[in-house]
C-alpha cells in the first residue's frame, strides 16, 4: 500500500516525505512533551502554595492570640488559600471539591477558632485537620505529577520507537532506493568507461533513478552500435590502407622488375602472378604481338612457380582453367600511339568485381606493360639499325677498297690481254686464268656487298625470312614456301641477321646453280635449339661444288659459327641440296645490353 501510493512521486518527494515525518514526529513529541510539562509546572506551583500554606498554619499556630499586627497574616493564609495556582492546579486535576473543601474548612473552622483562640491548644486540633487536608492535596497534585511524568516518558519512548522504526524504514528505503540503484549506474558507468557495452542495469520502478538506468541502457546500446560501426570504419580503412599500400608496394616492384636486368619472360610473369593474388582475376594471359601482327604472339601466363628461368613461357605449367560459364572474359590492349605491342586477357569469376583501387592498379599496370614492351621493341630496332650500320660501313670500306682494286686488276689483265701475240701463250693462259678468277672474286664481293646491305625493316625473324622468300619467288618464278615453327621474339634481332643471310645465300646459290622447280625453307623450334633448312630439287652439289662457291659456303659456316651452331651442306634425299643450321638462341634482354 505504501509501496502504491510513493511510486507516482519522485525520489525527491519521496526523500522529502520521509524527512517530512521525521520533523512532524518529533514536532508532535515536543508539543505533548511540553503540553504535559505545562501541567507538571502548575502542580510544582500548587504545591508549593501548599507547602506556603502548611508553613503559615503553624506560624498562625505559633502567634496565638493573635493580635491586630496578626491581620496582615490571616490576609496572607486568605490569599494564599484563595491563589491562582491552586485554583488552576484543582481545575487541571479535577481536585476542585477538595480545594473548596480545604478553603471551607479555611473560613468556617480553622480562621475563627484562631480568632477565638487564647492558646495554642485550643486550635491546635483545627490545624492539625487543616495541614492534614492540605497534605491529601498535596499528595492527590504528587500522584497526578507522577502519572504525567510518566505519561511523558511513555511518550517520548513512543517518539522514540516511531522514530527508530521511521530511521530503519528511511535506511531500507534509501538502500533499495537510492543506494543499489547507483551502485548498480555506477557499475555499468565503469563498464562504460572499460568500452564493455554489453553490461545492462535493471532498476525498478518509475523514479528518476529506473529513468536513468532506461537512459544509461540506452545510450550503451547506442554506444556499442556506434564503437561497432566505428570500428568497422577503422577496420575498413585499415584495410583499404593496407589494400593501397600493396598495390603501391606491387606497383613499385612492378616497374623495378619489368626494367630489371632479366629476360622478358622472367620479368612479365612473376608481374601477373602477383596481379592474380591481389586481384580476383584469374587465368591471366600476355599476348606480345611480333610487328602488331595479332595472328603471331608470344604468350605470357600466370604461373604458381615464378622460378622459371627457360624462354619461351607458353611450355610452363598453367594454372587449370575456369569453366567458361563460371566467369567473364576481361581484355585490355596494350596501345601506344596507335600501336599495338600485346593484349592482356584475364577472366572474372561471375559474383566478383574489381574495385576502384583495383582497377586503377590494373590500368596504372597495362601503362607499365605498354612502356616496357615499347623500350622493348625501340631497343631491338635501335639493335637492328647498329647492326645494320655497322654492315652498311663494312660494305663502304669494301666498295671503296676491295672492289676498286679488284676493278683495277681486271682493267690492267684485260690491257694486259690486248696486246695479243706479243705475250707467250703461257702468259695469255696465265692470264686468262687471273681474268677468271677477279671475275670469280668480283662476283662474290657483290654477293657479299649485297648481303652487308640488307636491312631487316621490321624487328624479328619471321618477317625477315617471309620478305626473303617472297623476293627469291619472283627470282626463282616458283613459290619458295616457309615452314616457321618458332615462338615469336626468340631469336635476337642480331641472330636473325646471320640467319637471313644464310637463308639469301643458300637461296642464291639455289638460283644460280641448281636448276631447281621446288625449294623451301623451314624453321623449326626443338629442346631449346632452333633447326634451319634451306632445301631445293635441283641437281645438286657436283664433285667440284665447293670450289665452284667455296666463298659462298665459307660465309655460310662462318655464320654459323657465330652463332655457336653447326651449318651442313648436303645432299637432300630425293634429289637436290638442303642446307642445316642448328644452334641455341640467346637468352637476352633489351636491359642486359644497355
Amino acid at each position: 500500500m505504501l509501496k502504491r501510493l510513493l511510486s507516482p512521486l519522485t525520489l525527491f518527494n519521496q526523500l522529502a516525505l520521509v524527512v517530512l515525518l521525521l520533523a512532524l514526529l518529533g514536532v508532535a513529541g515536543m508539543s505533548l512533551a511540553g503540553w504535559l510539562a505545562q501541567g507538571i509546572q502548575g502542580n510544582a506551583h500548587a504545591i508549593n502554595k501548599a507547602g506556603s500554606m502548611r508553613m503559615q498554619s503553624y506560624r498562625l499556630l505559633a502567634a496565638i492570640p493573635l493580635s491586630e499586627k496578626d491581620s496582615a497574616l490571616l490576609d496572607e493564609m486568605e490569599q494564599t488559600t484563595w491563589s491562582k495556582d491552586l485554583q488552576e492546579a484543582a481545575e487541571q486535576d479535577g481536585q476542585q471539591d477538595k480545594l473548596a473543601a480545604l478553603q471551607h474548612y479555611w473560613r468556617e473552622e480553622l480562621e475563627p477558632a484562631l480568632r477565638r483562640a487564647n492558646n495554642a491548644e485550643q486550635v491546635k486540633p483545627h490545624v492539625a485537620g487543616f495541614v492534614t487536608r492540605i497534605d491529601q492535596l498535596v499528595t492527590t497534585f504528587d500522584h497526578t505529577t507522577e502519572m504525567r511524568l510518566q505519561r511523558i516518558i511513555q511518550l517520548q519512548l513512543g517518539m522514540a520507537a516511531l522514530m527508530g522504526l521511521l530511521i530503519i524504514f528511511t535506511v531500507i528505503w534509501l538502500r533499495k532506493r537510492l543506494l543499489q540503484p547507483w551502485q548498480k549506474l555506477l557499475t555499468m558507468a565503469q563498464a562504460i568507461g572499460q568500452r564493455d557495452f554489453t553490461h545492462r542495469v535493471n532498476v525498478r520502478g518509475r523514479n528518476e533513478m529506473a529513468t536513468l538506468g532506461i537512459a544509461l541502457n540506452s545510450m550503451s546500446a547506442e554506444l556499442a552500435e556506434s564503437y561497432a560501426s566505428l570500428e568497422q570504419r577503422v577496420r575498413e580503412k585499415t584495410a583499404g590502407l593496407e589494400q593501397k599500400n600493396q598495390i603501391l608496394s606491387f606497383l613499385y616492384q612492378a616497374n623495378r622488375r619489368l626494367h630489371s636486368q632479366a629476360p622478358l619472360c622472367q620479368r612479365l610473369s612473376p608481374v601477373l602472378s602477383e596481379l592474380q593474388h591481389l586481384t580476383p582475376l584469374r587465368n591471366i594471359e600476355l599476348r606480345v604481338y611480333e610487328c602488331e601482327d595479332e595472328e603471331n604472339y608470344e604468350e605470357y601466363t600466370y604461373q604458381p612457380d615464378s622460378s622459371c628461368e627457360a624462354s619461351g613461357c607458353n611450355l610452363c605449367p598453367r594454372e587449370p582453367l575456369l569453366q567458361p560459364g563460371e566467369t567473364t572474359a576481361q581484355k585490355w590492349r596494350l596501345t601506344d600511339n596507335h600501336i599495338q605491342y600485346g593484349l592482356v586477357l584475364a577472366q572474372l569469376p561471375l559474383g566478383c568485381s574489381l574495385t576502384h583501387d583495383q582497377q586503377q592498379l590494373v590500368l596504372t599496370l597495362m601503362e607499365q606493360l605498354t612502356a616496357t614492351l615499347a623500350l622493348e621493341r625501340q631497343y631491338e630496332r635501335q639493335q637492328q639499325l647498329v647492326v645494320m650500320e655497322e654492315r652498311s660501313a663494312i660494305a663502304r670500306e669494301l666498295h671503296d677498297s676491295i672492289a676498286q682494286s679488284l676493278s683495277c686488276l681486271k682493267m690492267q689483265v684485260s690491257c694486259m690481254q690486248m696486246q695479243g701475240d706479243s705475250l707467250p701463250a703461257e702468259m695469255q693462259t696465265l692470264l686468262g686464268q687471273m681474268r677468271s678468277e677477279l671475275n670469280t672474286s668480283w662476283r662474290q664481293l657483290r654477293e657479299l656487298l649485297t648481303t652487308f646491305r640488307l636491312q631487316l625493316i621490321e624487328p624479328g625473324l619471321r618477317p625477315a625470312l617471309e620478305a626473303s622468300c617472297r623476293e627469291f619467288s619472283e627470282k626463282l618464278g616458283f613459290p619458295v614456301n616457309l615452314d616457321y615453327q618458332v615462338p615469336p621474339r626468340l631469336v635476337p634481332s642480331h641472330q636473325a641477321i646471320h640467319l637471313v643471310q644464310i637463308t639469301r645465300e643458300a637461296l642464291n646459290n639455289s638460283l644460280k646453280h641448281a636448276n631447281a622447280t621446288a625449294s623451301g625453307v623451314s624453321v623449326i623450334h626443338r629442346d631449346n635449339q632452333i633447326t634451319l633448312t634451306i632445301w631445293d630439287n635441283g641437281c645438286g652439289i657436283p664433285d667440284n661444288g665447293e670450289r665452284r662457291n667455296h666463298y659462298g659456303l665459307i660465309i655460310m659456316r662462318d655464320r654459323a659459327q657465330s652463332l655457336k651452331g653447326d651449318c651442313q651442306i648436303r645432299e637432300r634425299p630425293g634429289g637436290g641440296t638442303q642446307v642445316i643450321v642448328s644452334f641455341i638462341p640467346e637468352i637476352t634482354s633489351g636491359a642486359q645490353h644497355e
